[in-house]
């Protein structure tokens, strides 16, 4: 056989074999199309939706998937595995034998772990997990919007459960019928330079960490850190497709054969009954933990089809309760609150911009506490808190402005327009509180500042050549500001004047947020941001509510639901635990407000506070019972960052059920004598101690470490909180003429409603009626003839 022959042989021989690995690397069904490398890891994940196939992006490199990996002392390390059957694959590390499997149940892929401990000796890890094999990288625009976010995952005692989803809104459903030990993210490390370098703003993939070493919360089961010599642990995990949001309880309980609870309101005022579903009911008990440790029986409503129904007033004590639900050997949990009235929260938040400093830097997060204290201001006068809160403001802007000039000076970093943006809405509001009219024009000339260097012609405000629009919120600010101007330019043409320029200012920003996701950017690293995305829905929401045309109204309402629907793959809409419910995902704070070395989930955080504002003004513009719901339970999660027992003010809760990292100690080198050093934070420089973190809150730092922290961008909370709910009552009549309240209470006497509250501040109350009745508020000795449809009620 000559060379040209030989060459030809090989080469088919070579095809021959690729093609039969392939064949015998592809699992299909009606549902699912898999392809397999010969290592078991994924090559190609294809799922059937409205009877097309979708592509379900893969990550890349050390993070592809599905495959065993292992974590010893904060090191990672993969498995290599091989094929060992059809669709099966094995492998073993030291002596720890694992394997893979594959199986298609109809809608289902189901992928079964085993390990088995060989090594004679016991085997304790700090985790030993599964790469997920699903990208989580949401890089650009219009790529993201196809890619999964791990929105919700939940260990269970005896179970697991969860979903990613994505902008577009499809949902993948996670459940397994075995105890899981814990999850984690791989997040990236980073961008930036070699002088200053971030971790960075997006996740590559989910791990399901089988076994993993303590301390973890409560919930999750406790004795998955170890293998004994000798023995073997298996695992079924399931993937699915679920249609909507509303059937992810119902469809998992499915799987994982445990009750599921579904509630909607996770936290209510005092005396108020929650209302508790719950899925896969044949259920032995559902307890009731309060706050102090007290435990009742809970007695069902109604079951039918499953399904249990609950609905029982908890005990007269504020804080979080605990409701355990349980069928044979399986058990589930969920948490709802009772809170304070809104009044405490604020002044507890005032107390704490005293206590954790407001200070001089460049990043306006630093003096964010203002708004908490003038805010109280307006509702609980206290003139030592006053005169304290406005020591501190004049040593900020004495530092960061040119007061007489209206400029910022060179610490406040100029280009960096949220700053001075922030500063107007403190500005309006100390106005709010002390009727000062030098702090408004002030405030006037700052927007003038903003405006001048920082607005475009497509009318953009940009630091630079980057989209700032939604970098916090700048033409909110604006409105914030217009809106007291247009009240002082009734009698006074200079107000007027100031008014139209930056209400028309905030327009041209507002209208060119209207070209959508391809017209917005955010700082840092791009990608699907949070706060980028809420903050463009919550301006063009806030902006229709001021149209009077209806067309212009229903125009801007229509893209602000374009965002906020995107923006649910961000949001934990149905999580049954009221520390969390309706927060929004973010994970790159830690690293500049409390001094921590890793990324890490922070929900709620301040931010989260950005889409209540956008689904508060959405409830207003639509009259949509979910907006209302959605924004009082992020409301109820977010003030929880105050301790109902203490007052103590908590910068976040984090929902990594386990993080190992380090926290710094004290201010960095240098800067113990200079309070308003730009350091940023660097794991490797300073002194720091480690640190275990894990479904817990975080507290704050500023009273302590006096350099540049960002901790008191949690104060964004009680300014939102102000806003939305404090001293304002809710009443929506449903179409079966039951009523749903917040902040008050009703009676309903055939055509008569009469309205009481606990608010001591309450001054407004919004009706959504589907009729017309005569509303008594005996408090405000007032009564009125409420018509069908939206409409305010204000005390006199």
């Amino acid at each position: 056989m000559n060379n040209l022959a030989r060459f030809y042989l090989t080469l088919v021989l070579s095809l021959y074999i690729s093609l039969s690995l392939h064949a015998q690397s592809r699992l299909q069904n009606d549902y699912w199309k898999l392809d397999f490398q010969q290592d078991g890891m994924l090559q190609n994940l294809q799922i059937k939706r409205n009877e097309k196939w979708e592509n379900i992006q893969l990550p890349e490199k050390e993070y592809k998937g599905f495959r065993w990996y292992i974590s010893q002392q904060n090191k990672e390390e993969n498995i290599i595995l091989k094929r060992s059957l059809e669709n099966t694959f094995t492998g073993s590390y030291k002596g720890i034998d694992l394997s893979l499997s594959y199986v298609l149940l109809e809608n289902k892929l189901q992928i079964n772990a085993v390990v088995t401990n060989n090594s004679g000796k016991e085997f304790s890890p700090e985790k030993l997990g599964l790469r997920m094999g699903i990208s989580n990288y949401m890089q650009s625009y219009p790529q993201w919007n196809d890619i999964y976010f791990p929105t919700l995952l939940r260990a269970e005692k005896t179970h697991f459960w969860g979903y990613m989803m994505n902008p577009n809104g499809n949902i993948l459903g996670l459940a397994s019928p075995d105890p899981i030990a814990s999850w984690s993210l791989n997040y990236n490390f980073g961008y930036g330079s070699k002088e200053v370098f971030f971790w960075g703003h997006r996740i590559y993939s989910t791990n399901l960490d089988l076994i993993n070493t303590g301390p973890l919360p409560q919930r999750h089961p406790q004795n998955n850190s170890s293998l004994k010599p000798g023995q073997t642990k298996k695992w079924s995990v399931y993937l699915m497709d679920i249609p909507a949001l509303e059937d992810v309880a119902q469809t998992l309980a499915k799987v994982y054969k445990a009750p599921a609870f579904e509630i909607r309101q996770t936290t209510l005022e005092k005396d108020k009954p929650f209302e508790v579903k719950v899925y896969n009911s044949d259920l032995s008990q559902l307890k009731l933990t309060s706050p102090s440790g007290a435990v009742k029986n809970i007695r069902t409503k109604n079951i039918k089809s499953g399904i249990a129904v609950y609905s029982f007033i908890p005990a007269n004590e504020t804080g979080v309760y605990t409701l355990t639900a349980s069928n044979q050997n399986r058990i589930t949990e969920a948490k709802i609150t009772v809170r304070e009235p809104w009044g405490w929260y604020l002044q507890r938040a005032r107390e704490a911009a005293l206590i954790y400093t407001q200070k001089a830097s460049w990043n306006c997060e630093n003096w964010y506490g203002f708004y908490s204290a003038y805010l109280a201001q307006v509702y609980y006068p206290n003139a030592e808190k006053l005169t304290q809160s406005n020591e501190q403001f004049s040593k900020v802007m004495s530092l960061m402005y040119d007061t007489v000039n209206a400029v910022p000076t060179k610490i406040n970093n100029a280009s960096r327009i949220q700053n001075t943006s922030t500063t107007i809405g403190i500005l309006a509001d100390k106005y709010r509180a002390l009727k000062n009219i030098s702090d408004l024009h002030l405030a006037a000339k700052l927007a003038d500042h903003v405006i001048i260097p920082a607005q475009g012609k497509d009318g953009a405000y940009r630091n630079g050549h980057t989209h700032y629009t939604s970098v916090i919120y700048i033409a909110k600010s604006m409105l914030e500001l217009a809106e007291i101007e247009k009240e002082l330019g009734k009698k006074d043409t200079l107000w007027y004047n100031r008014y139209q320029k930056h209400y028309q200012s905030a327009k041209k920003a507002v209208d060119q947020l209207m070209f959508g996701m391809s017209a917005i950017e955010t700082e840092g690293e791009g990608t699907f941001e949070d706060g980028m995305i809420s903050c463009t829905a919550l301006q063009i929401a806030a902006f229709a509510l001021l149209q009077d045309n209806i067309q212009e109204r229903n125009r801007y309402t229509k893209m602000a639901e374009d965002f906020i629907n995107s923006h649910r793959s961000l949001t934990q809409l149905i999580v049954p635990d009221s520390r969390m419910r309706n927060g929004t995902l973010r994970f790159w704070e830690a690293q500049y407000d409390v001094m921590l070395g890793k990324n890490i989930l922070s929900s709620p955080h301040g931010w989260s506070a950005w889409r209540a504002y956008a689904t508060h003004y959405l409830y207003l513009l639509t009259g949509k019972e979910d907006y209302l719901i959605q924004t009082m339970n992020a409301m109820g999660s977010c003030v929880q960052t105050i301790d109902s027992k203490t007052g103590k003010l908590r910068w976040a809760f984090v929902i990594d059920p386990y993080v190992n990292t380090v926290q710094s100690t004290e201010n960095f080198p240098g800067t113990s004598a200079d309070k308003y050093n730009n350091n940023q934070f660097k794991a490797e420089e300073g002194k720091t101690k480690p640190v275990i973190i894990g479904e817990q809150y975080v507290d704050m730092v500023s009273d302590w470490f006096h350099a540049n922290t960002s901790d008191n961008d949690v104060h964004e909370i009680f300014k939102c909180m102000e806003e939305v709910a404090l001293g304002k009552a809710y009443i929506l009549e449903r179409k079966d003429g039951t009523l749903l309240t917040y902040n008050c209470s009703v009676i309903k006497k055939g055509n008569q409603l009469i309205l009481s509250s606990n608010d001591d501040r309450l001054f407004k109350a919004h009706f959504n009626l589907k009729k017309k009745y005569r509303v008594n508020i005996p408090a405000w000795k007032q009564e009125t003839s409420i018509p069908a449809g939206m409409n305010w009620f204000n005390k006199r």
